[in-house]
């Protein structure tokens, strides 16, 4: 009975390393799915962002507020970028005053 039983063990060995790599395969494909539903997403955000970008446009055309509206925005985001590269320059100015990285 014994002997009987012991035919049986490299059968369930087997079995189960072979489960165990199908498992790890079946989550390494789950994971790269994942990833490209993930950038999937963040695809159709971004579109999404452009249609809203693009409707508002034609709302501010057809209220004749497109022009001061986007030089607003330009002037904003000047403002910003300006700020943003003092800003970087005192720090590149600091650390090189004082050695420190």
């Amino acid at each position: 009975m014994l002997q009987k039983n012991l035919r049986f063990i490299p059968l369930v060995v087997l079995l189960a390393t072979s489960t165990a790599v199908h498992a790890d395969g079946a989550i390494k494909q789950l994971h790269k799915v994942n990833k490209q539903l993930s950038r999937i997403e963040h695809t159709v955000n971004g579109t999404q962002k452009k249609y809203n970008n693009t409707q508002r446009n034609i709302t501010e055309i057809k209220e004749g507020t497109y022009a001061e509206k986007s030089v607003g925005r330009a002037v904003k985001n000047k403002k910003k970028k300006a700020v943003n590269s003092l800003i970087h320059r005192s720090n590149n100015a600091i650390r090189k005053a004082t050695n420190s990285y």
